[in-house]
């Protein structure tokens, strides 16, 4: 499964409580290069990437690509991205 199929399996499944889920994705030269946000953050699913407004109203898309996991509210991780394959 794809992170744009899981974050849409979240927001649509009645078994899901999308807002007590945490999103993780690539941010270089954040922390660790990785950023947090709860899924309640995002503001649409798009087809190729995500829409999430900061508080002071500006706009960012993050493409699916740079999800790396998604985690449960109990801190689980419930999806991981895949590593590269090595040759």
């Amino acid at each position: 499964m794809r992170a744009r199929e899981m974050l849409n399996k979240l927001k649509w499944h009645p078994d899901y409580e999308a807002r007590r889920y945490t999103v993780v994705y690539l941010h270089r030269g954040a922390p660790r290069n990785e950023r947090a946000i709860a899924f309640e953050d995002i503001d649409e699913l798009c087809t190729s990437d995500f829409r999430i407004v900061r508080e002071d109203g500006i706009e960012s898309y993050i493409p699916y690509h740079r999800v790396l996991r998604i985690e449960g509210p109990d801190g689980k991780v419930v999806w991981r991205k895949r590593p590269p394959p090595t040759t």
